[in-house]
């Protein structure tokens, strides 16, 4: 029986990576890259290169619609026009969510909270987070970040005393900083929690995810994804099982970052859930939580308000109930999610502005001219900037956070007067998108 079932696996797998893509599939006339590695195809070219790159560089050579061929045959569409992200991303979102080996690796990392869930789930998760993120609440969160942001201040302030010479120029690698300033701001604006990790570089979360971030790279994030497609490799990863026998990744060639990653984030569910039961003892005292403008706080208070639909049967909500165990995952979302790509964002916009002195100089004297007379401007004041928030939008552009994101086929479908077979994946490259010549100028990488 064995050898039975072997024989056919492995038939499959060589009919799925050297017959069908090249012989049997619709996308075969798509032009698109070499194949590269027989059995990887371009997975090994995805993993050695800087996010959003190669995509561009494909782009360029085969045109806004390319074919890639990935891991035993799996066939990628490369895909930049407007109107077909569109389609993907819109009117088509149903049909074309995102892969499981992509909310596997999200949820391990941020969660399976509203990064990662789908369809009516993700509809009705929304709803209930929006009044968090409502324009009056960020309003009323916008002091809270002004004291971690003061405190990163006089940290570079100090290191450049250290420095000695202040006619000379220094480097400083921001991205760390920028990590501790938004762990901090995040800890206290979603959990009401102060981390300080600019003060107290040993606090155990701060740990956690200097030691998780550290493993942050294009080819982890490669490994990551091999081991996700593998049958019964997310819920080895997930498992108990997975995390007491974790050290044996050690002793595979390459997949130690997967016993690290393991045990960071086995620490930080154990941290959030300690946070979550602080919570929930606070919230039992309405005086204590009432005034709290932290989003966990206001969550506790709507799960326990009868108004709420949060607990009710309210057929706008779908009587959704975001328990316990959904709000450490959205903990774990707001964490992972929200202080990587924000430091990142911010790593980058710093850099940009390094590299762009003048544009540096103008941004200097439109943000003086605000906080020369208040130096905690409130949220108005801050969106009024007008060059700030174009520096911004423009780092976004030019160096996202995100560089790709993938969509899959649920079903076949016609696509570019192709057809599309259920399976097929969608790569989004972002970075490529926001620098398409055809739709943002021959500068557009400028």
């Amino acid at each position: 029986m064995y050898s039975w079932v072997h024989g056919v696996s492995s038939h499959g797998i060589l009919y799925n990576t050297f017959v069908y893509p090249f012989v049997l599939s619709p996308l075969k006339g798509v032009s698109g890259p070499p194949v590269g590695n027989p059995l990887l195809g371009v997975f090994l070219t995805i993993g050695n290169s800087e996010p959003g790159v190669i995509q561009r560089e494909w782009v360029k050579q085969y045109g806004p619609f390319v074919r890639a061929i990935g891991p035993f045959g799996l066939e990628r569409l490369v895909i930049v026009r407007p109107a077909d992200l569109e389609r993907i991303l819109v009117t088509g979102w149903l049909e074309c969510p995102r892969p499981d080996f992509m909310k596997n690796i999200l949820g391990m990392v941020a969660g399976c909270g509203l990064l990662t869930v789908t369809g009516e789930e993700h509809r009705l998760m929304r709803k209930i987070l929006n009044p968090a993120f409502s324009i009056p609440n960020l309003m009323s969160q916008t002091e809270m970040y002004y004291e971690p942001i003061e405190t990163l201040i006089q940290k570079l302030k100090t290191q450049i005393r250290q420095n000695g010479d202040m006619s000379k120029e220094i480097q400083t690698h921001m991205y760390n900083w920028m990590s501790k300033v938004t762990l901090d701001i995040i800890c206290r604006t979603s959990f009401g929690y102060d981390c300080n990790s600019l003060l107290n570089p040993d606090n155990e979360l701060a740990v956690a995810y200097e030691n998780l971030l550290k493993l942050q790279s294009n080819e982890t994030n490669a490994k990551l994804v091999m081991i996700m497609l593998l049958p019964g490799g997310p819920a080895l990863l997930r498992s108990e099982w997975g995390y007491q026998h974790r050290h044996w990744f050690n002793r595979i060639p390459g997949l130690s970052p997967v016993s690290t990653m393991m045990t960071c984030m086995r620490q930080i569910r154990s941290i959030c859930a300690r946070l979550l039961d602080e919570k929930i003892a606070e919230s039992l005292n309405v005086h204590d939580i009432a005034g709290k403008k932290d989003i966990m706080s206001l969550l506790l208070n709507a799960r326990a308000s009868d108004r709420n639909p949060l607990d009710s049967d309210d057929k706008s909500s779908g009587g959704y109930h975001m328990d316990d165990r959904a709000l450490i995952e959205q903990m774990l979302t707001f964490l992972g999610a929200g202080h990587e790509t924000t430091a990142s964002g911010l790593s980058w916009v710093l850099w940009l502005l390094a590299s762009h002195p003048n544009a540096q100089s103008k941004l200097r004297a439109e943000v003086l001219r605000t906080t020369g007379s208040n130096p905690r401007p409130d949220y108005r004041t801050l969106k009024d900037l007008e060059y700030l928030d174009c520096v911004i939008m423009e780092s976004l552009r030019v160096l996202p956070p995100v560089a790709v994101t993938n969509r899959i086929a649920d079903e076949g479908f016609w696509f570019n007067s192709v057809w599309v077979p259920k399976g097929t994946l969608f790569c989004l490259p972002i970075r490529a998108i926001n620098t398409w010549k055809d739709i943002w100028g021959n500068d557009a990488e400028e």
